[in-house]
């Protein structure tokens, strides 16, 4: 009998085991096997960074905590500072992550058999394939933010407001990585004003939010980000005028907040969700995302065109193949919901919809920033999102295939070496 009750104590952690050693094979495949990164890119621009603060210098760091988590773990170990980062990445991607996505998606689906059906979507995706491997703090940062996001959400969605919970995961993503936080705070903010339409929550929830940022951003820019809006000046804003860049977007918030406010007054909020829910049934919406897809692209490539330049089309399919699959699953996802209720997937679908509504903004925003691949990197958090709204539209299909694609993301550099 004790046998036996041991057995079935054991069986639960047999999938979570198999998930390990897939994820350590993928990791060790990927990196050893195939020499990821095989050209530049951030872990590579970390290990600069590294080297420049050794020498006395001083950086403005996205992710001051994955910074002082490496350098912390080079004076307790002595290793060389490319060996940690290597180290560090691998743990994560082949148990924390996985483990983390698991537990997530476990808790906030309700039941271990969704969990398992959207893990593999995840690893269709390069989007997703990039950060889940790289030495960067966007690495965990994107789990931490996930993790917070699902926290904001339940308190606003059980009190209106957030918990003491939230705003310790808020400071610490924000203290991790700063590309993590502006997720999370976008994500937070888009769950309030879902709520505060429908007047399921306050003025007073907001201001709380507002505060919590503005202390984030005074201590950030004392202690963990003291150059960042140097860098903001120089690296990432085009032209002089940072400060009517950041007013007019301060412009934009506050019309936006008025539109909300209007809505509230007329309770007009819980009548535009449903209308919305409404039209996800139909054809054209699709039609219509479909078509703005196609336009986003074409904006992209307008700016990232060199990167593109004596490219194998073959190799941008080959690329982009498994990503266009994981988007036209979710698509599909998303119009079943509007057939039939799923609330476990609401959390998912506001998210993606945050996401996507602030990868446009990037988009419009493209001829005033010097990066151009922000609305990219949304995309890479989007998929997390995503993959319980792909997984529901798999289920919907009679039939059909999974494609993996387990190309990293540096084809563009294949052509180079």
């Amino acid at each position: 009998m004790d046998i036996e009750a041991s057995d079935r104590r054991l069986q639960p952690l047999t999938p979570l085991a198999v998930l390990l050693i897939l994820t350590t094979t993928l990791t060790v495949s990927m990196r050893w096997g195939l020499g990821y990164p095989i050209c530049g890119a951030d872990e590579q621009n970390y290990l600069k960074i590294f080297a420049w603060l050794d020498n006395g210098g001083v950086w403005p760091i996205s992710g001051p905590g994955y910074a002082a988590l490496i350098l912390q773990l080079r004076h307790w170990t002595g290793w060389e500072t490319g060996s940690l980062v290597v180290a560090v990445a691998a743990f994560n991607s082949s148990v924390v992550l996985p483990l983390g996505l698991w537990l997530l998606y476990r808790v906030s689906l309700g039941q271990a058999s969704a969990a398992w059906r959207c893990m593999p979507w995840l690893f269709a995706s390069s989007y997703f394939l990039g950060p889940w491997l790289e030495g960067r703090p966007q690495q965990l940062g994107m789990l931490l933010a996930i993790v917070g996001a699902w926290r904001a959400y339940q308190d606003l969605q059980i009190r209106g407001r957030c918990s003491v919970g939230f705003f310790a995961l808020w400071a610490l993503c924000f203290g991790y990585h700063a590309l993590s936080f502006v997720v999370l705070t976008l994500l937070v903010f888009g769950f309030w004003a879902g709520r505060f339409v429908q007047k399921g929550s306050g003025y007073g929830t907001l201001a709380a939010l507002l505060a919590g940022l503005a202390a984030a951003l005074a201590l950030g820019a004392q202690w963990w980000y003291p150059l960042i809006w140097l860098d903001i000046r120089i690296n990432h804003i085009r032209g002089p005028q940072v400060g009517a860049f950041f007013g007019a977007l301060a412009l934009v918030g506050g019309m936006f907040l008025l539109l909300l406010h209007t809505l509230r007054c007329h309770d007009l909020g819980s009548a535009l969700m449903s209308q919305l829910r409404a039209r996800l049934a139909s054809p054209w919406v699709y039609g219509l995302l479909a078509v703005g897809a196609v336009v986003a692209l074409i904006w992209q490539y307008a700016w990232l065109g060199p990167l593109y330049q004596g490219v194998n089309p073959g190799q941008i399919i080959a690329y982009q193949g498994g990503n266009v699959l994981l988007a036209g699953l979710a698509g599909l996802g998303l119009w079943r919901l509007s057939r039939e209720s799923v609330p476990e997937l609401t959390f998912f679908v506001e998210s993606c919809a945050i996401l996507m509504v602030f990868a446009g903004v990037f988009l419009v925003l493209t001829p005033w920033l010097r990066d151009q691949n922000f609305p990219l990197r949304i995309l890479n958090y989007w998929t997390w999102y995503a993959a319980p709204l792909t997984a529901w539209g798999w289920v919907g299909l009679p039939v059909g295939g999974l494609r993996h694609v387990a190309d990293a993301p540096t084809w563009t550099c294949v052509l180079r070496n």
